[in-house]
């Protein structure tokens, strides 16, 4: 049983005493050693994190219904981080909670993912990421017919994660794998249009209050599952 059992151990622990030599630094021809580094995991996990909760919010025992959906583009000012910025445009996905009858006062979750920005020199590849989610309270201050004019303040939640390849062989290198969050608070209005009985268009702007300040400007396709008339009723 011993000796079945003992090269295998015996394998593992080589396995394990090499990776934890090697360390998270660089391995051969200047590239560095992704195996040991720690911060994939963490980026994984925070970003799982970050959708949980968007689920969890649809499933809010709420006397509102999620009563329209949205997919959008997000333009951001960015943010300086690990000696480079944030890249644009955003992925956003969107939905809104009614609060009342004719949805004048919503909760509205949303998760923007950001296009990676990429610095390439002549010894090294930089490579940033952004990641939001927001928690926002929409109020309808004015409504006509085809035109809705809102005001939202609430939460954010903002993610920045940067990896550094060496091209070349530093003694000491200038950067590294890096990653951050922030949590802060959004303040924005804009307008919303209608197209259709399913279908709005929305342009937004606001600004978010928080170790990386931005202004955001977004665009959103609107679309209500079971019609406009029968969420917002008769007027």
């Amino acid at each position: 049983m011993n000796k079945k059992t003992k090269p295998f151990s015996a394998l593992f622990l080589r396995c394990s005493q090499s990776h934890e030599t090697r360390g998270p630094g660089f391995a051969y021809n200047g590239k560095s050693d992704k195996g040991s580094n720690p911060l994939k995991n963490v980026e994984a996990l925070k970003i799982r994190q970050l959708i949980v909760v968007f689920i969890l919010l649809l499933h809010l025992p709420l006397t509102g219904q999620v009563n329209r959906v949205a997919l959008g583009l997000n333009f951001a000012s960015g943010a300086s981080f690990n000696s480079g910025e944030t890249g644009n445009p955003g992925l956003s996905l969107k939905t809104w909670i009614k609060l009342d009858k004719r949805g004048v006062l919503s909760i509205v979750p949303s998760l923007s993912a950001y296009h990676r920005y990429r610095l390439e020199t002549g010894y090294s590849i930089l490579t940033n990421y952004m990641f939001q989610g927001d928690l926002n309270l929409q109020y309808a201050i004015f409504e006509q017919r085809t035109l809705r004019t809102i005001a939202f303040a609430g939460g954010n939640f903002t993610y920045l994660n940067s990896t550094y390849e060496p091209l070349i062989t530093f003694r000491e290198p200038p950067l590294g794998d890096a990653s951050d969050h922030a949590a802060g608070a959004n303040i924005g209005a804009g307008l919303e249009l209608r197209m259709s009985s399913h279908w709005d268009f929305n342009v937004l702007g606001r600004y978010v209050f928080s170790k990386y300040p931005q202004f955001i400007i977004g665009v959103d396709a609107v679309y209500y599952p079971i019609g406009r008339r029968k969420v917002r009723g008769r007027r």
